[in-house]
């Protein structure tokens, strides 16, 4: 049965992608993102979506955004890991408190189900062990980490207080077509994007830290399994469930490529985890769900994106 499904953040890497999904599939879908955002990752589908631009931050717009739709996505975030900390206030106040600005919305306009991607590579902080399962105690080590925690405890109590359902996506390090190379985060795109330019590549610590990556494509396809399956789990790991060194992926881009690229290694930083890779059996048996996409495969059609959108 068709749902009216809004994805704020819709207009980026990871909802433009969920908006495809979630089309094929027979869903209708409301974008929401902000004022004047670029078009570019959603130009094939304008015609079949509803767009909504206003501010996350914004009651009004927030509460403009919900009237009849069923699922919501959520998507949104102001920071990243790596510069997180370095205001934690502005953290709180554009992602946690509009947040519950959400949520509070969603109880009154009668949301079926929130969808929150959540963050495995963050939340989860050092592990004790891998890979690593949802109930691993969670022990982030940086503000990015924690909002997210807190959102998802905020779900909880919002689904105690006023059954408001729920899911949690804690995703690991999603790649893939329309990822934009030219910010500080997303290893894959960031790396190829300097290999085609010519460009030194610079590596924090020595190349060992080890991260869990997943084609953007097969996790969209685990996101729209959730409207359908009433799981009695709430919260899952989405993840490929293997870990590759940073040493590991440049070898793989080195090959996709057919070029040495040159790579420059500096001091670690503290906030990156040593390793991180996610336990994907839970979401695996609970939505009959599994990565299909390989890491030299999907960088493979990553780098052939990138090639033809910068050269």
């Amino acid at each position: 049965m068709a749902k009216k499904c809004l994805i704020l953040g819709g207009g980026g890497f990871i909802g433009s992608h969920l908006a495809d999904s979630l089309l094929e599939k027979g869903h209708e879908v409301v974008i929401f993102d902000k004022l004047n955002f670029s078009r570019k990752n959603i130009n094939h589908i304008l015609d079949r979506v509803r767009i909504i631009e206003g501010d996350f931050n914004n009651e009004v717009d927030l509460k403009n955004s919900l009237v009849g739709i069923d699922y919501v996505f959520h998507l949104v975030s102001s920071t990243l890991p790596a510069t997180s900390n370095e205001n934690p206030i502005y953290d709180v106040e554009t992602n946690l408190v509009s947040s519950l600005r959400f949520l509070n919305e969603a109880v009154a306009n009668k949301i079926a189900r929130v969808i929150f991607i959540s963050s495995g590579g963050t939340v989860y902080g050092v592990p004790d062990e891998i890979p690593v399962k949802e109930n691993h105690p969670c022990k982030p080590i940086c503000s990015y980490g924690i909002i997210k925690k807190t959102i998802e405890d905020y779900l909880y109590m919002f689904y105690n207080l006023y059954g408001l359902d729920y899911r949690v996506f804690r995703l690991s390090n999603p790649y893939g077509e329309r990822q934009n190379p030219f910010v500080a985060q997303g290893v894959v795109p960031v790396f190829l994007k300097k290999i085609i330019k010519g460009e030194t590549i610079e590596i924090w610590g020595d190349g060992s830290v080890v991260r869990d990556y997943i084609y953007i494509k097969d996790a969209v396809r685990a996101l729209v399994k959730s409207l359908e399956a009433d799981t009695k789990a709430k919260v899952f790991n989405l993840s490929y469930g293997t870990g590759h060194s940073l040493n590991d992926v440049l070898e793989i881009m080195r090959r996709v490529a057919g070029t040495e690229p040159g790579v420059v290694y500096k001091q670690g930083r503290s906030i990156d985890v040593p390793v991180s890779v996610l336990d994907n059996s839970l979401i695996s048996s609970s939505y009959g769900w599994k990565p299909e996409t390989n890491l030299e495969t999907g960088i493979k059609k990553t780098y052939e994106y990138i090639k033809k959108e910068i050269q």
